[in-house]
């Protein structure tokens, strides 16, 4: 199964605790096929590959680096995952949305105000046991994921009707 996240590499996006999460998904829960794919760049690339390789995730973890295009990845993916320690109003995860991909976050402090929590996605905890937990759990359940999927399919997460009200502003 292929995961997906995508973000700059620093403390907030929370990369450097991937490997110890994708760690316990193989070995707590079974899942061997997993390869968790991270687009981005920045000052932890470095502790992330140290962790990797720690965890002895080579074959699991795969940083992609920076791409002018996430779409492709996006589409490709099976699950998008932000496991973020904090956001704001996460783009990727709106923009996994709109790509129709289920989508797990973790808890952090405005994740509600994103997530309605098993209808448009996931909240699973920001611990790495929990985290591991509620992801493996959302891979082991097609018919949630499949529920989601049809579920974004079947809501607008543009946010082109917001755009036509601010043309619609300037020509009054």
């Amino acid at each position: 199964m292929k995961l997906l996240s995508i973000g700059r590499f620093t403390h907030a996006k929370n990369y450097d605790n991937v490997p110890d999460i994708a760690r316990r998904i193989v070995t707590d829960y079974g899942i061997d096929d997993l390869r968790w794919y991270i687009i981005g760049f920045g000052g932890d690339e470095q502790l992330i590959r140290r962790n990797i390789d720690r965890a002895g995730m080579q074959e699991h973890v795969v940083l992609l680096g920076k791409k002018s295009n996430p779409y492709p990845y996006i589409k490709a993916c099976d699950l998008y995952v932000q496991p973020s320690r904090y956001e704001g109003k996460s783009v990727t995860v709106r923009e996994a949305q709109i790509l129709c991909k289920p989508v797990v976050v973790t808890n952090y402090p405005t994740a509600h105000s994103q997530i309605n929590d098993g209808v448009d996605g996931v909240i699973v905890p920001l611990d790495n046991e929990g985290c591991a937990r509620g992801i493996a759990s959302v891979m082991a359940d097609s018919a949630l994921r499949q529920r989601l999927a049809s579920y974004l399919a079947a809501h607008d997460y543009g946010n082109e009707s917001e755009v036509n009200k601010i043309y619609k502003l300037l020509d009054t």
